[in-house]
């Protein structure tokens, strides 16, 4: 368990200076378990503190990071003194304090777990090798933290707020006539949330469909995007629903807000505040609350997301709580950004019977590539055959390409099985009149 929180602490050490200033912290701890093939090899136990110090001063910002809360002082003055030697921008402020309303994004299970990691961890291996051709795993993992993450600033803002998680990952090899692997992953913020055998399960039913595969030739046809590759693509919609990309020139849609982006029964929706999720948080990474907001409506970009910095310099009067960490600073990310649709919500055999000639993709490879400002991509792909409703057989060395816009377009039906990959969530997703190249 962590200790109780340091807002006073932080206060303390906070020197008198002329400036608005603020100082994030993250206080984490997490036992990470590793193993294959029914043993344990490893465990870790990780301490984590990290506090980011933001001074503005003149419309000048400067940012030091540390390590330790003795450090803080220091921090403060080469965060004072940068931000005397950077460029003036009129929207860099310091939020002010909103109400910040409670959210549950803590279990108390997951705190008091320790013991049974290891009984999860060969729980999952196990119900991988649920057939004869899953010859090995090459990794499986668990992951279990408990966190604490707080902000103070010179607005009066004083805030912290205890969260936990928990991830597993596991690959499973399968063997035949070749070898094919299979994988899977999921993240959840409560215990009860997470199934460890049917992740397991899941991995090898992905290895064993993909066993012998055939090359085929080029077409144009349907693919049916498994939730976890759908949500590769969906990941690659966020990027551009972000303000700091939008403004920076970096997004798809430019230029088109009110205007129909994807398919018109398509909803998406960035909800910070849905109780459990593993994305949700009752506040975002400046001590702005968190909502729940209509990115694009009915296929119309009706939206963005915003830290308070992008929300000024858009004339917006406030943020919408978007604001996240990285190594360079404040920027802009998603809470729990997910799929709604008004489309028919169908079986995966009912999918199937939709589909004439079509590829049913497990896994791509190469979404990095995808070019984030004009949305094309061309990756390659590991799934099955489709052909006039039914699963044939897996295709090796076969490539899609396409624009990500044409995809959310192109989506005619949607799975019942909604499935969040951390804080990305989608349904298998049913899409027309794509190239596919063997």
């Amino acid at each position: 368990m962590l200790e109780q929180p340091i807002l006073s602490e932080l206060y303390k050490l906070v020197p008198q200076i002329n400036a608005q200033w603020e100082i994030y912290f993250l206080r984490k701890q997490s036992h990470i378990i590793e193993g294959k093939d029914l043993k344990i090899d490893r465990k870790k136990t990780s301490f984590r503190n990290s506090f980011s110090i933001r001074v503005v001063k003149d419309s000048k910002a400067g940012f030091a990071n540390c390590r330790s809360i003795e450090k803080i002082p220091e921090a403060f003055n080469i965060a004072f003194e940068l931000s005397k030697h950077s460029e003036p921008d009129e929207f860099i402020h310091i939020p002010q304090p909103s109400e910040i309303k409670p959210l549950n994004v803590f279990d108390d299970n997951i705190a008091k777990i320790n013991g049974a990691i290891s009984d999860f961890l060969i729980s999952m291996q196990r119900s991988a090798f649920f057939d004869k051709r899953i010859k090995k795993l090459r990794n499986a993992e668990i992951n279990v933290s408990t966190y604490e993450i707080g902000i103070i600033n010179s607005e009066g803002l004083a805030i912290s707020n205890p969260f936990t998680s928990i991830s597993a990952h596991i690959i499973s090899i399968a063997e035949e006539e070749n070898s094919q692997m299979g994988w899977a992953y999921r993240a959840e913020r409560f215990l009860k949330n997470i199934n460890f055998e049917e992740i397991g399960k899941e991995a090898s039913k992905k290895a064993l469909m993909l066993l012998n595969p055939q090359k085929i030739s080029p077409f144009k046809g349907w693919i049916l995007l498994e939730p976890s590759v759908a949500s590769e693509f969906l990941e690659l919609i966020c990027q551009s629903l972000s303000a700091e990309n939008f403004q920076l020139g970096k997004s798809i849609f430019i230029n088109k807000m009110n205007e129909i982006v994807m398919n018109e029964a398509l909803d998406i929706i960035d909800n910070g505040v849905i109780p459990e999720r593993f994305g949700s948080t009752p506040f975002d990474a400046e001590g702005v609350p968190t909502n729940k907001k209509t990115l694009i409506e009915k296929g119309v970009l009706k939206s963005l997301m915003h830290n308070s910095y992008t929300a000024r310099r858009w004339g917006m009067k406030n943020s919408t709580g978007n604001a996240i960490r990285t190594e360079r600073g404040i920027s802009v990310g998603p809470t729990n950004l997910y799929i709604e649709s008004n489309l028919p919500q169908s079986s995966f055999d009912e999918l199937l019977k939709f589909i004439d000639k079509g590829i049913y993709i497990l896994e791509v490879m190469g979404m990095h590539t995808a070019n984030p400002v004009s949305g094309d991509f061309s990756v390659g792909i590991a799934g099955v055959y489709i052909e006039k409703g039914a699963l044939k057989y897996p295709v090796k060395e076969a490539i899609i390409s396409g624009n990500v816009s044409q995809i959310f377009k192109n989506i005619k039906a949607l799975g019942q099985d909604l499935t969040f990959y951390e804080n990305i969530g989608t349904p298998t997703l049913l899409v027309e009149g794509i190239d596919i190249s063997g």
